[in-house]
């Protein structure tokens, strides 16, 4: 597309130079006695913009390419026909199992209970293979839409799902809101259709009812509002054997599941007697549960608090057990499940990009890898070799070893131009998959040995404290723990198909957090890992308010910095007790406590 670009601006500028030679050689003449003096100026004047616009259209060529591209714009990371949408266990042999109150003890057991009573793919059946959403939330598409076509997708295996918007949903500027995009691209079956009718959303509970028969009877199926969830189960079985069936909000006041067979309204219907045709249809009314009171005995749940996928993760409720069923294909905790061995090698890697003396603070966070940490070796991947009195010091000691890489210029071939800091992004990961161990920031200073229970876990990173528009979380990676081979850096891998060079965090910063709320049983996140700090305060993001800009963890009395984290990290600016030896000594500081320490366990005071 890039090549494209290119060839079409040179194109112009070719066609624009035939024409002023053209112009020159056969019409000057001509041009001489039309043209007065006058207009000369303004002639060249705008001959002096059109080239400056097309040096500038050719020079945003990249950045048009990237605007243009739809994948690069919109959508994150997800696997693509994720396995659980299609593949579900085999249960055909399985015996049949009854939903019994010790259910939270056996999640397999209701996974298979689940299963069964998800609805049968055969030619001719009771109900119409056809859905519809209905969307009336306005704003962005949120995980609680997600969840609600997700889940009647599931049940029903449907021919078509019309997924009915007052509008197109908001992408956020960040980019997390991609539930909408994930759904077009992952389910087949699946239509958006603009609503006309007001009626249907904006109407009181009798408006909407009509609305909702009034669609059904021209195609049959089943509607549902856009925030309800609807497992399977045999009550659902039982609801929609009526001609005419209706579930509603517990306080009865909005109906959120209707079936109905196509052509059951023979006479136009008006709101007056609506009551009077529902009753001759033999109706069958039931309740939608909430997330807090949803039982097995419930058909449905109407879902109208927000919700993240972190918040079904490891939550024990009947509704998180459902809502896990449906985003993940099963109701077991979704969480990082830690090795009976240590699976992690106590090795440190650093990324060393480009020719530069070693400083102070990098010297320092080296010194803490060999002797607070006490890393069993000490890996440094660059290009060029470190040079300085502190990379002279510190590269006798035998733990120490540069391993020379080349600088990474493109990533599934895009190449990275804007920020040098995407190639050490890609570089950990790379490197934690394929010999494990831990990556670590030149900023960062350890404060403790790694405690067992990190090492007995695939991945382990811990949230940053910035907040960052509509994520609920990101991931600051300057301290990222690995075993070789490990699951969670693959997808990470895989996300740079969707790579950004112009975004300097959406690969290294979001991207991370998506492939988490997508494989969350990959990834440990521990918030113990890391002290983050930033303009001149710390966030230990283990305690209250840790994403406020004006708390200073550092200097709570409830903060033990050495115990209480594995590592401490400074993102900007770096601190000036540790731009030399003199000022650190000097310093009275608590961060000056930290250096002082590192210097005593390394025998260097």
């Amino acid at each position: 597309m890039t090549f494209t670009c290119h060839l079409r601006v040179r194109c112009l500028v070719f066609i624009m130079i035939s024409c002023i030679v053209l112009f020159k050689r056969k019409l000057s003449r001509l041009c001489r006695w039309i043209i007065l003096y006058r207009y000369r100026l303004s002639i060249s004047l705008s001959a002096l913009l059109l080239i400056s616009n097309i040096i500038i259209f050719d020079m945003s060529c990249e950045g048009l390419k990237n605007q243009l591209n739809p994948v690069h714009l919109a959508h994150g990371y997800a696997p693509i026909y994720p396995y659980h949408y299609y593949h579900q266990p085999d249960i055909l042999n399985a015996t049949k199992s009854i939903l019994s109150k010790n259910w939270l003890k056996t999640p397999k057991k209701l996974n298979t209970y689940l299963q069964q009573n998800v609805f049968p793919n055969v030619l001719q059946s009771a109900y119409s293979p056809i859905v519809h959403v209905i969307w009336c939330d306005g704003g962005s598409f949120t995980f609680v839409n997600f969840l609600s076509v997700l889940s009647v997708y599931k049940v029903f295996t449907p021919t078509i799902v019309y997924l009915y918007l007052t509008k197109e949903p908001e992408l956020d500027p960040d980019g997390y809101y991609q539930f909408l995009p994930d759904l077009e691209r992952d389910l087949l079956p699946l239509v958006k259709v603009t609503l006309t009718g007001k009626d249907i959303c904006g109407g009181d509970k009798e408006d909407k009812i009509l609305a909702y028969l009034n669609l059904l009877n021209s195609h049959g199926g089943i509607a549902i509002n856009g925030r309800t969830l609807l497992p399977p189960s045999k009550n659902l079985k039982h609801f929609l054997e009526n001609k005419i069936s209706i579930a509603t909000n517990e306080m009865d006041t909005e109906p959120l599941i209707i079936s109905a067979e196509r052509n059951v309204i023979l006479d136009t219907l008006s709101k007056q007697s609506l009551s009077t045709f529902l009753q001759s249809s033999l109706t069958k009314y039931l309740k939608c549960g909430t997330i807090l009171s949803m039982s097995p005995n419930h058909i449905c749940a109407f879902m109208q608090e927000e919700l993240f996928p972190v918040n079904i993760f490891n939550k024990t409720s009947y509704f998180d057990h459902l809502a896990r069923w449906v985003a993940y294909g099963t109701s077991e905790s979704r969480v990082s499940k830690s090795a009976t061995q240590e699976i992690v090698p106590n090795i440190v890697h650093y990324v060393w990009l480009g020719k530069r003396k070693l400083d102070f603070f990098s010297f320092l966070s080296l010194q803490s890898s060999l002797h607070v940490l006490k890393a069993d070796a000490v890996y440094i991947h660059g290009d060029v070799q470190p040079f300085g009195e502190h990379w002279d010091q510190v590269k006798l000691n035998t733990r120490v070893k540069f391993i020379h890489r080349d600088f990474p210029n493109a990533v599934y071939g895009e190449p990275i131009k804007l920020y040098a800091s995407h190639a050490s992004d890609y570089l950990r990961a790379d490197i934690l998959l394929r010999y494990g161990g831990i990556y670590v920031d030149w900023d960062v200073i350890f404060l403790q040995e790694m405690p067992l229970d990190i090492r007995l876990h695939n991945t382990t990173a811990n949230v940053d404290w910035p907040e960052t528009g509509a994520f609920p979380d990101v991931f600051n990676l300057g301290v990222l723990v690995s075993a070789p081979g490990a699951p969670y850096l693959q997808y990470f891998l895989e996300s740079y198909r969707w790579y950004l060079d112009r975004h300097w965090s959406y690969n290294a910063i979001h991207m991370p957090y998506k492939v988490y709320e997508k494989q969350p049983q990959t990834l440990n996140v521990n918030r113990h890992l890391q002290i983050l700090c930033a303009l001149n305060k710390c966030h230990a993001p283990w305690m209250d308010g840790y994403k406020q800009e004006t708390i200073d963890h550092l200097k709570s009395p409830d903060l033990h910095w050495q115990t209480d984290a594995l590592a401490i990290h400074w993102t900007h600016p770096d601190p000036e007790e540790f731009s030399s030896k003199e000022m650190l000594l000097k310093s009275e500081t608590i961060t000056g406590e930290i250096g002082k320490n590192v210097l005593k366990k390394s025998g260097l005071i």
